[in-house]
């Protein structure tokens, strides 16, 4: 029996991580924390809506067993945590399985100042390739398997990305960081 596979990328490029620091360069300066992606109701909703609040961004998506909810819930801690005013964001890689209503739902079941957003595949890479992220979705006839960029990124309320944490970076940390 043959097993077609299908691989969808957010880029061309090979897989990366998250810039990480070098010495003496600015590591955001090739980020950028735009996005236009849609809400429950489809509504387009881009990082100028959250303006005058601290963001923490990070993409994933729901079926993930571990790492996702590690990272949603250390958000959720973060966010609870902090005096500042402040909004997470969940965004679905996983754009056959997730619609922008079930990411939502997924988020919001780690706290109340979580969001789910998604769209469509184009709406997703765009904002993932934004924040150097890359991910993959392969696909057989026996397997179903998403691969992304798992950091949490810190978005000051002015729309910079101001530090990006791994996906096990402890609450406390980020909390920290936001004040």
């Amino acid at each position: 029996m043959k097993t077609a596979v299908l691989i969808i990328s957010s880029m061309l490029a090979p897989w990366s991580p998250t810039p990480v620091a070098i010495a003496g360069q600015d590591v955001f300066s090739e980020l950028s924390a735009e996005f236009a992606l849609l809400d429950a109701d489809s509504v387009e909703i881009s990082l100028s809506d959250y303006r005058g609040k601290n963001v923490l961004l990070t993409f994933g998506f729901t079926h993930c067993q571990h790492i996702c909810p590690m990272i949603a819930a250390n958000m959720a801690r973060a966010l609870k945590a902090s005096d500042a005013e402040a909004i997470g964001i969940f965004v679905s890689v996983d754009t056959e399985r997730d619609t922008p209503a079930i990411t939502n739902a997924y988020a919001q079941g780690f706290g109340a100042q979580m969001i789910g957003l998604g769209g469509s595949h184009e709406q997703v890479a765009a904002a993932a390739r934004n924040f150097g992220v890359t991910f993959v979705v392969t696909k057989s006839e026996d397997n179903y398997t998403v691969q992304h960029t798992p950091s949490i990124f810190l978005i000051d309320p002015d729309g910079t990305i101001v530090e990006v944490f791994a996906m096990n970076a402890p609450s406390d940390d980020i909390t920290a960081a936001m004040r």
